[in-house]
């Protein structure tokens, strides 16, 4: 990805509303702004410890994807996280212009960052959202 696709993206990007689905609440979530009462839900709903990772396998390279497309995907990747030890929620990625759709997802608890970003690889993502206690969540830049 050239610099410039990279900066339309990123500013869509830090625009979107990242929600996430707890077991009692929904917390909404947005790029370079830190909640502290989020992170203490987060750690006792989740369990978090240290840092935590939003991926979708939605609209690949963000170009719009079919419906029927996305949902497989999604499957795809749930069925990938059941499969291994961890603890994650879902997610939900929104445009609050309403021009792109949502973009089902999941929130990753303290999972390994190297196998977080090689999903994101694997789905063709152009970036995950990721945040550590303390910190605003931020875009963590793939290089597919």
């Amino acid at each position: 990805m050239n610099a410039t696709t990279r900066e339309r993206w990123e500013e869509v990007y830090k625009q979107t509303e990242y929600k996430v689905m707890l077991e009692h609440q929904t917390l909404s979530l947005r790029i370079g702004q830190h909640d502290a009462e989020t992170d203490r839900l987060l750690i006792a709903e989740t369990g978090l410890k240290n840092e935590w990772f939003i991926i979708t396998p939605c609209n690949p390279r963000s170009e719009l994807a079919r419906s029927e497309l996305n949902l497989f995907y999604f499957n795809e990747l749930r069925y990938v996280l059941e499969s291994r030890a961890g603890q994650w929620v879902q997610a939900l990625n929104c445009d609050p212009t309403g021009q792109w759709p949502d973009e089902p997802g999941f929130l990753l608890v303290d999972a390994d960052r190297v196998w977080v970003m090689e999903l994101g690889e694997r789905f063709y993502q152009n970036a995950l959202v990721t945040a550590k206690i303390g910190e605003p969540p931020r875009l963590l830049w793939l290089s597919t």
